[in-house]
């Protein structure tokens, strides 16, 4: 049991070390300084096609 703790424990650290180190560089390079502009470019994506003038193109001339 104290064998496992021995091993776990600096393992444990070095996670939560790591994590708060990505979180850290995330945070200071910028990561979340604007976080709307990606829910807003779903919003305002232009999803039209032009479905008659696709099909008009594929129908063989008469």
């Amino acid at each position: 049991m104290e064998s496992s703790l021995l091993l776990l424990l600096p393992i444990s650290l070095l996670f939560v070390i790591a994590i708060g180190v990505a979180f850290w560089w995330a945070t200071f390079s910028g990561q979340f300084d604007n976080t709307q502009a990606a829910a807003m470019s779903i919003l305002l994506d232009d999803d039209s096609t032009d479905t008659i003038e696709a099909v008009e193109a594929t129908k063989p001339q008469d």
